[in-house]
Order: C-alpha cells, then sequence, then structure tokens
C-alpha cells in the first residue's frame, strides 16, 4: 500500500485485515514472540501510512473519551489472529507468541480475509447474538482503543511524558543527552566535530570498542524532531560520516523515520538508527535520569 492516502478510504474491517498480514509479518520477523508495544513498533516503522493513521485521534459523542482507530484496529488484529489460531497470549501478559500454524504458515497460499477475517467474523457474529454487543459499537470500540496490559499502560503514559520532555530540550541539551546515553553504550567520544544542529555536520565524534577488542570509529548526528526523518537526511549523513573515515554511524532522532529512511540506512556504510521509541527503551534500559515507581492493579478475581 502506498503513501496516497488509500488507506484511510478503506473500510474499518479492511483496515484491520491489512493491520492483521502487518502484524503476523512483524511477529514472525521478531521471531515469533514479542511485546506488544514491540510489535506494534515493528508494524509503524515498516509503513509509513500506518503511522500517519496511528497519530489520529477521535473523541466519543457518547462519553466524550479519547480513543484511537488504530488501537481500535490494532487491538482487534491480535484477538482475530488468536481466533484463528495463528497466535496465543494471555490477559495481563504483553507477550504474544505465534503458534505452530503460524510459525509455518505459508505467505504464497496465505488469504488474510479467508484464514482470518472469515474465521474471526463467525466469532463475533456468535457474541453478538449471545451477548446483544456489537464489536463495532461506539462504546466497544473507546474500550477497545485502550485495551492493553496494565503494564503497557503504564508505558505508554511514560513514553509520552518522556518524549515530550525530550521535545522542549535545547539543540545543545539533546546533543548532550544523546551523548551521555551512548556513553552507557560504551561509546568513548572525542572533541571532534561539535556542529550543533547543522544539517549535514556531525554532532558527535568517537571509538567503541567490540568484544573481541577492535576498535571502530563512529559519528553521530543528533536530530531532536517531532516529525519524521526522511531519506534525504541519511544520505546527506553518509557523506559527512564518509568524510570522517567512519566505520558506522549512529542517527539519534526524537521522531521516527519513514521506510526509505530505513532503506537508506542499509544500503551504504553501516548507520544505526535510532528513533522516539528506540531512546525510551534505551532511557530504560540505562536508567538515564529515571528512577522506578511501584503500584498496585486488580487482578481477575475482582473482575464480573
Amino acid at each position: 500500500m502506498d503513501v496516497n492516502g488509500k488507506f484511510n478510504k478503506l473500510t474499518s474491517i479492511q483496515k484491520e485485515a491489512y493491520i492483521v498480514k502487518a502484524t503476523l509479518k512483524a511477529l514472525q520477523e521478531l521471531g515469533g514472540h514479542a511485546e506488544r508495544s514491540e510489535i506494534r513498533e515493528r508494524v509503524l516503522d515498516a509503513d509509513d501510512e500506518l503511522a500517519e493513521f496511528s497519530k489520529i485521534i477521535r473523541v466519543s459523542k457518547k462519553t466524550n473519551i479519547e480513543w484511537s482507530p488504530f488501537a481500535y484496529n490494532f487491538n482487534f488484529a491480535f484477538k482475530d489472529l488468536q481466533i484463528a489460531g495463528y497466535v496465543t497470549y494471555e490477559r495481563r501478559n504483553p507477550v504474544v507468541s505465534l503458534t505452530e500454524k503460524g510459525l509455518n504458515m505459508d505467505w504464497a497460499n496465505f488469504d488474510v480475509d479467508r484464514d482470518v477475517m472469515k474465521v474471526a467474523a463467525g466469532f463475533w457474529e456468535e457474541r453478538k447474538n449471545k451477548e446483544g454487543v456489537s464489536k463495532d459499537d461506539e462504546h466497544e470500540a473507546v474500550q477497545n482503543s485502550k485495551n492493553m496490559d496494565l503494564n503497557d499502560e503504564y508505558y505508554e503514559k511514560f513514553k509520552v511524558q518522556l518524549l515530550e520532555a525530550i521535545s522542549k530540550m535545547s539543540p545543545r541539551k539533546f546533543e548532550s543527552f544523546s551523548r551521555e546515553l551512548l556513553k552507557n553504550m560504551n561509546i568513548e567520544f572525542t572533541s571532534k566535530g561539535t556542529q550543533i544542529s547543522n544539517d549535514g555536520g556531525i554532532d558527535g565524534h568517537g571509538y567503541a570498542r567490540t568484544s573481541n577488542y577492535q576498535t571502530q570509529r563512529v559519528v553521530i548526528q543528533c536530530k531532536r524532531w517531532q516529525g519524521n526523518v526522511g531519506s534525504v537526511e541519511i544520505d546527506r549523513f553518509l557523506g559527512s560520516m564518509n568524510k570522517f573515515q567512519a566505520d558506522y554511524g549512529i542517527f539519534i532522532t526524537s521522531g521516527r523515520y519513514t521506510a526509505a529512511a530505513r532503506e537508506a540506512a542499509r544500503a551504504g556504510t553501516p548507520i544505526t538508527l535510532i528513533d522516539g521509541d528506540e531512546l525510551v527503551r534505551l532511557v530504560v534500559k540505562y536508567k538515564l535520569h529515571i528512577y522506578e515507581v511501584k503500584s498496585y492493579a486488580l487482578d481477575e478475581y475482582y473482575d464480573e
């Protein structure tokens, strides 16, 4: 599907089917086991139009509650795949796993409408007849768009808070933040190349020591953007890398990369791309200026 608005013209079921395929492909690429948040990031990284669709927020006319159409389709995609026998997961556990059927599926003969959507439609119709509730009901849509594991919910709130704080950093502070993060990743910086926020410039130059005691020259570029970084920026960075004869580069942004940018990063000298989602994971991993808090949640005993 190209990025020309065709996706927005699809019906809700067609969008769900499209996301079902993207979710299944992402889970296979991730080795058959992954958390929902990781699958979501892989799906959005691979598809620019889905990434734009995920930004849409609607407000319920009945409850005045905000909800996400993408989250609605994305969460139902997992349920549809579970009903059709392709994935398995447990409530309150963020990890989703492919079943044997999912692991051994043949993409050449796979038909998402026949193999997943039609099977799931029977389940939802039976549920509607028994309970009188349609999954397309607005209340159900709002609830399902928020239907995620509690750990995911807390993580998503933290991610929004962190990325908002990063977006308010000055260019110099974001460069300092990026350097501190990369120092935790065993990169030793020199004073060479510090053209802050200068397109085509290098924001950091250093060396990384590998596990087999080899030393590699690395350069970094930092872009405190909320939008997408395209292939033009990657190509420009690649030209700057060559001036420094870098073994590889690291491009850091608080936004996202387009699919074309990711392709460009793999085409020449290796470039490691770190986007906003990856920044959040790394901040958590290295406990960079954050602290842990504890909370409690009710288990299934209290559910009606």
